[in-house]
């Protein structure tokens, strides 16, 4: 083997080494760690209802935020290793809702009692009282 091509050999031997550090060197972007998260939620059981809320990068560790079906999980994933570092799953709080909400039923829910209440009310003579109170 001649020089040139032991040249040759130490060149291609430090070229390779510096693309495995640079891949070593690449951070995950913010998709990949998202997948990341959610494989590591389906494993933990949580199979359905997943949905991707945030995801940033602090400092070496990215925090994605996954709702569930009635829960949030925050789990914390390593930029570099993507080694998940820490999770943790908390209940959704509960909404205040009004005592009655107004949706589309419960609106015809009470259109439905009043139409009724004013046929039994024709029906019982109760309009011939009511003008006479105004």
């Amino acid at each position: 083997m001649s020089s040139a091509d032991e040249e040759e050999e130490v060149e291609g031997g430090e070229a390779e080494e510096e693309a495995g550090e640079e891949e070593e060197a690449r951070l995950l972007n913010a998709e990949e760690v998202t997948v990341i998260a959610a494989d590591f939620l389906r494993r933990l059981g949580n199979r359905r209802g997943l949905r991707p809320i945030k995801a940033s990068l602090v400092e070496e560790r990215y925090i994605v935020d996954v709702g569930l079906k009635e829960k949030t999980a925050t789990v914390q994933i390593d930029a570099t290793t993507e080694e998940i570092k820490e999770y943790e799953i908390k209940e959704k709080p509960k909404e205040t809702s009004p005592f009655f909400p107004l949706t589309r039923k419960n609106i015809l829910l009470m259109c439905g009692i009043v139409a009724v209440s004013i046929l039994v009310s024709g029906f019982l003579g109760v309009q011939s009282i009511l003008p006479s109170i105004f």
